[in-house]
């Protein structure tokens, strides 16, 4: 066991547990700043760490009720092609330039990724607030086209950077579908994110991007932080842990470049 990895994983899963904030999101700056992996084996461990924490937060959701599986089904048709997407552009580019130059690209790329989603935190938090309360069935049909866009923009990004599933996802259903239960759009971006990131984890594995045992050591200290973190939850509020993550977020992207 490495301690320091498994700290890290600590870390990020006490802050995810407090503060709902995507696990990638912050997961990436610690692998590649702090432990000092190469991006593009962060990205497929980070996705590899992923997957049990999605598929298990997608059976809990699913349990009580809180997936809208017709709007997953709407994001994975969108969601699925994307991710494919992004991994064909990958194992592309990958043949056509040094890694190092790769690594370097990519680095850049989730830098400027980090300020996206640094801002759609605190964005996100501003559109709860002044969400309207509504139990009422939502139609999803006018909304389809814009769900599947949301779909493939983000399954291309997971692929590419592992970001986005949680914070970009959530937010942009929260400005698309105003007046659906909030319960319900965290249980389908939940569930969506359970079948995209084990598609991109599998062709990051085919790209031999994958670090497993640090997989392990992340997993060990991920489990015992979320269940920290979700303790915590009910004594730190929201309203300051949010833009205090979103702030270190951007302290971060600037650091990548």
């Amino acid at each position: 066991m490495d301690w320091h990895i498994a700290l890290a994983g600590l870390l990020v899963g006490t802050a995810v547990g407090f503060s709902g904030v995507g696990g990638s999101a912050l997961m990436m700056p610690v692998l590649v700043l702090m432990l000092g992996v190469q991006p593009l084996i962060a990205v497929g461990t980070d996705l590899a760490y992923s997957v049990p924490t999605k598929l298990v937060g997608m059976f809990v959701h699913g349990r009580q009720k809180t997936v809208r599986w017709k709007l997953v089904l709407l994001l994975c048709l969108g969601g699925v092609p994307g991710a494919l997407a992004g991994i064909f552009l990958l194992g592309f580019v990958k043949q056509l330039i040094p890694l190092d130059a790769l690594n370097s690209e990519l680095k850049h790329g989730l830098g400027l990724l980090l300020f996206v989603v640094a801002g759609l935190i605190v964005l996100g938090q501003y559109i709860q607030r002044r969400r309207e309360k509504s139990g009422n069935w939502v139609p999803l049909r006018p909304k389809a086209p814009y769900i599947l866009g949301v779909g493939l923009l983000v399954g291309f990004l997971v692929s590419l950077t592992s970001i986005g599933a949680g914070s970009i996802t959530m937010t942009a259903l929260c400005l698309i579908l105003p007046r659906m239960r909030i319960q319900e759009l965290i249980g389908s971006d939940v569930a969506f994110a359970a079948v995209i990131v084990p598609i991109a984890a599998a062709g990051h594995f085919a790209l031999g991007s994958i670090n497993f045992p640090m997989t392990w050591n992340l997993l060990l200290g991920s489990v015992p932080g979320v269940i920290l973190g979700s303790r915590l939850c009910g004594v730190l509020p929201d309203k300051w842990v949010r833009p205090a993550t979103a702030g270190v977020m951007a302290l971060t992207g600037s650091r990548m470049f």
